[in-house]
């Protein structure tokens, strides 16, 4: 294999079309951000991977809750986390993705100091919120794996989760309920 001498490797145009190219190349790994309009005060971002090679859905989530972040502090109002959710497919099987539902409401605004629904931990993850709480406790009873399953197609409706997401969660909670 022959090499380009060194002199030209070093030189500022050589340098100027590596760096765009490695800036091309990394601008593709970047993941994208779209925001949507569920309700009165209440938004979803999701963030998405723009390629099948970038998968670290942690990294999609703190993406999407700076971006609700800053969303808020635009408008003037107070960030209230109401459920993260999150993707990450089998290779070939579509891009990894986080998907934060949130409000932006007035600092005065009751909301902000309400518990957040049951079904928070959608997805595995709690709302970020501040506080240390677990996971919702399992049902243990058939009344409540109803009322679980009650509760996500309520969020289902809402247009807070998608029918598949609604499905991926009733499978899980009839799996650990067994």
């Amino acid at each position: 294999m022959i090499f380009p001498p060194m002199k030209m490797l070093l030189s500022p145009r050589w340098l100027f079309l590596s760096s765009l190219v490695f800036a091309t190349a990394t601008a593709a790994l970047a993941s994208t951000s779209k925001i949507e309009t569920l309700s009165d005060n209440t938004y979803a971002i999701t963030r998405t991977a723009n390629t099948g090679f970038d998968r670290d859905v942690d990294k999609f989530k703190q993406e999407a809750q700076a971006d609700a972040a800053k969303y808020c502090a635009d408008k003037g109002k107070t960030l209230k986390v109401v459920m993260v959710n999150s993707e990450r497919p089998h290779f070939g099987g579509g891009y990894a993705w986080a998907k934060v539902v949130f409000q932006a409401l007035d600092a005065n605004d009751p909301r902000l100091t309400a518990p957040v629904a049951a079904p928070s931990t959608v997805g595995g993850t709690a709302p970020s919120t501040g506080s240390a709480a677990g996971p919702a406790p399992l049902p243990t009873q058939a009344g409540d794996l109803y009322t679980e399953i009650l509760k996500l197609d309520d969020l289902r409706k809402r247009g807070l989760l998608t029918d598949k997401e609604f499905e991926a969660e009733k499978k899980k909670l009839l799996k650990r309920s067994k």
